[in-house]
């Protein structure tokens, strides 16, 4: 069930209990706060699973781009890529990068290549960069795509997303704070227990 498909469910469910003259107030709060409880559960394991999706898709691009895409268990293959990592960090000046890129590639050194154009990612230096990319056009395709991707780092985008997996407040609760809907979610049906003074979000007190 996608996000859409939920939130339709959820509604539905909310009518439902609203349409029922057989519940009084309080049952329908009850089953209301219980229904948004678990719709918004739902929601936020949608949520999470698409930022795993997204950075998986970011760790493919990443290996595809600087790294490896095969499991080998080669020990001569794991040293050279961890010494072409080591000497690829030490590389502190673009024209210096751009250098040992050029005798990488004339060596026919594929994974100190990757490991230098790595990099030169991580520093932003272009030119090193557009140098790598020239005569790999997988890779020009890989870029284009990982900057296709949002940035799960940036606030603005990590609060739009956040803001796409909240469930609509169910009815009677409009202002009031989420501890009012715990409350009411954990109560009997019959319970004639006073439901606690809670602030309101827009000020005042919510029931």
């Amino acid at each position: 069930m996608n996000r859409d498909q939920l939130i339709a469910t959820y509604e539905q469910q909310l009518n439902r209990i609203q349409g029922n003259r057989m519940y009084s107030d309080h049952a329908k709060k009850v089953l209301s706060a219980q229904a948004y409880k678990k719709a918004q559960e739902g929601l936020e394991t949608l949520r999470q699973a698409e930022l795993d999706s997204l950075a998986r898709q970011r760790t493919q691009l990443q290996r595809r781009m600087f790294g490896t895409t095969s499991s080998s268990s080669d020990p001569n293959a794991v040293i050279a890529r961890r010494d072409a990592n080591d000497r690829a960090a030490r590389l502190d000046d673009p024209r210096e990068a751009a250098t040992a890129l050029q005798r990488a590639e004339r060596d026919g050194d594929t994974v100190l290549a990757q490991a230098i154009a790595a990099r030169a990612s991580e520093w932003g230096w272009t030119d090193v960069l557009d140098t790598y990319a020239a005569d790999r056009p997988g890779f020009v395709r890989d870029v284009e795509e990982w900057n296709a991707l949002p940035d799960a780092e940036d606030i603005g985008w990590k609060l739009g997303h956040t803001a796409q997996f909240i469930a609509p407040t169910p009815p009677g609760f409009d202002g009031a704070h989420l501890a009012s809907i715990d409350w009411y979610a954990q109560q009997s049906l019959d319970s004639d227990e006073p439901a606690p003074v809670v602030p309101s979000i827009f000020g005042g007190e919510a029931a």
